[in-house]
């Protein structure tokens, strides 16, 4: 009996230390210069922005279309949720311009060079990014 119970122990510790090597992993990836792009899903989508998260920090800037320069359109906080199933970013302390991408985006995808996030919140919001 004393065996099983561990036995029980140690795997629950190997997954508790997997899972934290995962969320790890994935705030990581996160943790760049991603380039939104053009997606026919939201054609709404005609400007260059660029989203920095950086150690719980998000900037986001955009390209002045008079003189080219990136402009701060807004800064804010996240944290990143990596669940069994699926990843959400909590991003919050966004200023009035973007205060509606406050909220849980969903992670559709995320691997090296391409994130693809999800807000429902009066609507939906569907980004697709490049890695920068």
């Amino acid at each position: 009996m004393r065996n099983i119970v561990k036995s029980a122990w140690v795997v629950l510790l190997i997954a508790a230390l997997a899972f934290a090597s995962c969320q790890k992993k994935k705030e990581d990836k996160i943790s760049d210069t991603w380039r939104l792009i053009r997606v026919s899903v939201d054609s709404t989508v005609t400007w260059y922005e660029l989203w920095q998260f950086d150690d719980g920090y998000l900037t986001i800037l955009k390209r002045d279309e008079g003189t080219g320069n990136l402009d701060t359109l807004g800064t804010g906080t996240y944290s990143v949720d990596a669940g069994l199933s699926k990843t959400m970013i909590d991003m919050g302390g966004m200023t009035d311009v973007i205060d509606y991408y406050n909220g849980l985006w969903e992670v559709l995808k995320l691997n090296k060079d391409i994130m693809v996030i999800l807000h429902e919140e009066d609507g939906w919001y569907y980004r697709e990014f490049v890695k920068e």
